[in-house]
């Protein structure tokens, strides 16, 4: 290989010398052409920043009034809701209090019935009861037993 041959070295390193030198003249021609489109476009950029900055101010401006306006606007939309939720929670407490009247109403009827029929019921199971027992009293000892008397007589079993 040529690279570990060191009987060519002088030739090479004068080639090298050669190539870096003409390399080293043509990047140093192209640097002040390259610095100068950077500058370019470095001063287009800033006047492209300015130009939006004043586009965003002018913008903010013609937006001012129109800030106050929506917000404004959302007042009034807050105070007219607010008024249509209090009014339809108004109404919705008068029906529920309406409903709890007349659900409070028919629970004391049906607890009035209820209590009604529980009384008959007891009443007709204590008959019932004494006759009962009157029946089985005549077929298992053979007595008459009045009925009012089964009656008295279950009350104080009872």
């Amino acid at each position: 290989m040529p690279q570990f041959d060191f009987s060519q070295a002088l030739p090479q390193v004068l080639w090298l010398t050669l190539v870096f030198g003409i390399l080293y003249l043509v990047v140093r021609g192209m640097v002040p052409k390259v610095q100068a489109v950077v500058e370019n476009r470095q001063a287009r950029i800033a006047a492209d920043l300015r130009a939006a900055e004043a586009a965003r101010s002018a913008a903010a401006d013609a937006t001012g009034g129109a800030g106050t306006a929506i917000a404004d606007a959302r007042g009034r939309a807050l105070a007219i809701t607010g008024k249509a939720r209090d009014a339809a929670n108004a109404e919705s407490a008068a029906k529920l209090a309406a409903a709890t009247a007349l659900i409070d109403q028919r629970a004391a009827e049906a607890s009035t019935t209820l209590a009604a029929a529980r009384q008959a019921a007891l009443t007709d199971l204590d008959r019932l009861t004494a006759e009962a027992t009157v029946e089985l009293v005549k077929r298992v000892a053979g007595l008459d037993v009045p009925v009012a008397e089964a009656a008295d007589a279950i009350r104080k079993a009872a």
